[in-house]
């Protein structure tokens, strides 16, 4: 059996990548190491965030699931930059772990045209236009087009102070590509990240505690309107804390010289911040459960790659959570990244058109932006099995567009990560215009249903109705009729010459 497409990896791009084909094409396969970690989030229990949530909106227009799983699994949420202009309002969401990934294998088990296989890849070949893809039983699959989206697991290492393990995250095996990208000559080099402790949420003590309660605000998508309140909190360090971090800061892998590459900017280790920032008194700690039935609080700003027992001893140096357990210890993670600047638009690789890379094996870290890349990779991977032209986001019109061609003409030397910032005119893109911007490009290259696109114009329609019912003059109302009629009209017709 020839597979038009077979996806590497059920992490966020994965996940994405699969479904997305699945609308374009039959015989689509996923295959990972171990089915049930699929759509497991690895590190922080949120969704969305400052660009991230943009992300998200042109996700669900064309036709991803994360808007709706993120909903579903929602336990707490807020609005970021609300005092700011509507071109920079996001939401973010503190989700539950275990209805979040259970709802995503739902879906996967219900959707009968995909294929999924628990496996591990060892050897890729070219074989005409075809690709031969082994795994560990020797056994190989017949393909057309192939997506990667490895995310941290490619030559993997776990460091925890003076320890180092093989893994792609704690207790699971990391897997080699590296020898095959050297062989067709592509440029890998490493990248890492880090996750802090878990402490038990039973022994926090909340007298003189910062809480942050939930927004009541709208969804990503309609789907789900529950109204989920779990409290956040937030803590500081004080002197004492950074003083004894500054103490023992050679003794983390970072300051050991065992770690020599470079993390994410915005989400650095807590001896990176006291290191860098002495003149700083505190820094600030989230405390962010991790769901409805879950005991562990996650402290996010406290990731760290010191050893086992001086984790211990900072928590018992900050006052609200000193007699709490860790239940699971943080570290630090190095893995081998691809240099995405061999990849074309629709994020295949220039001299091997038939090989996809999506997700952090391209240089970047988030949920939101492997599942963009994902969902565009999915895409053009099925309309390139069926003969169909593929689809090249652009930085006009689309966030998507803006991480791809950054990505793709200017590198990473760091973690990528997408802020409203980067876009020249993000006047014009906003989460609740992302209808207009991309609702005919999702329709046309098949991926959204008649019913969706329906629905979908019906929003549109109220919304220039609401417009036109505030004027009273006729000749005004009859203007904006027609204007509407002849944009739509003439974006729709014009879609191959300036989207493709």
């Amino acid at each position: 059996m020839i597979f038009n497409v077979i996806v590497i990896g059920a992490g966020h791009s994965g996940i994405e990548a699969i479904f997305s084909s699945s609308k374009i094409c039959n015989n689509v396969k996923i295959i990972t190491s171990n089915i049930e970690n699929l759509g497991l989030l690895s590190c922080n229990p949120s969704i969305g965030g400052i660009g991230k949530s943009h992300l998200i909106k042109e996700i669900e227009i064309l036709g991803g699931i994360i808007n709706d799983v993120s909903d579903y699994a929602k336990i707490h949420s807020k609005i970021l930059n609300y005092k700011k202009g509507e071109s920079v309002h996001s939401l973010r969401y503190q989700v539950d772990r275990i209805l979040y990934k259970n709802f995503i294998l739902k879906i996967f088990f219900l959707k009968k045209n995909i294929i999924i296989e628990q496996n591990d890849i060892v050897k890729i070949i070219r074989y005409k236009k075809y690709l031969i893809i082994y795994n560990k039983f020797k056994n190989f699959n017949l393909v057309k087009n192939l997506i990667i989206c490895t995310g941290t697991f490619i030559n993997s290492k776990i460091f925890i102070g003076k320890k180092i393990f093989l893994g792609g995250r704690y207790n699971e095996k990391n897997f080699s590509l590296t020898n095959y990208f050297n062989i067709i000559n592509i440029f890998t080099s490493k990248l890492k990240t880090g996750t802090p402790p878990r402490i038990d949420i039973n022994y926090i003590y909340h007298n003189n505690i910062e809480i942050q309660y939930s927004d009541y605000i709208n969804n990503f998508s309609k789907s789900f309107n529950f109204n989920k309140n779990i409290k956040c909190f937030i803590l500081y360090t004080n002197n004492k804390l950074n003083n004894y971090i500054k103490k023992n800061i050679k003794k983390s892998s970072l300051f050991l010289g065992k770690i020599n590459s470079l993390g994410p900017r915005y989400c650095p280790s807590i001896e990176d911040k006291i290191y860098k920032f002495p003149k700083n008194n505190k820094h600030q700690i989230f405390l962010e459960p991790e769901g409805y039935y879950s005991r562990e609080i996650y402290l996010n700003g406290l990731s760290t790659s010191l050893s086992y027992k001086i984790q211990k001893s900072i928590i018992k140096k900050i006052f609200n959570i000193k007699k709490s357990f860790i239940i699971r210890f943080g570290y630090n993670i190095q893995y081998d990244f691809v240099d995405p600047r061999c990849l074309n638009n629709s994020l295949n690789i220039k001299f091997i058109n038939n090989i996809f890379l999506s997700g952090q094996i391209n240089g970047t870290t988030g949920y939101e932006e492997a599942a963009a890349q994902g969902i565009i990779s999915g895409i053009n991977a099925a309309r390139k099995s069926i003969n169909l032209k593929m689809w090249k986001p652009k930085k006009w019109n689309s966030y998507i567009g803006i991480l791809i061609n950054d990505l793709i003409k200017k590198g990473v030397q760091e973690p990528y990560r997408i802020f409203t910032s980067k876009a020249k005119n993000k006047l014009f893109l906003r989460m609740d215009n992302v209808f207009f911007r991309l609702l005919n490009v999702s329709y046309y290259l098949g991926i959204l249903s008649k019913m969706k696109f329906i629905y979908y114009n019906n929003i549109i329609f109220n919304i220039y109705k609401n417009i036109i019912n505030i004027k009273k003059n006729k000749s005004f109302e009859f203007f904006y009729i027609f204007k509407v009629i002849i944009i739509i009209t003439k974006y729709y017709g014009y879609i191959k010459k300036y989207v493709f």
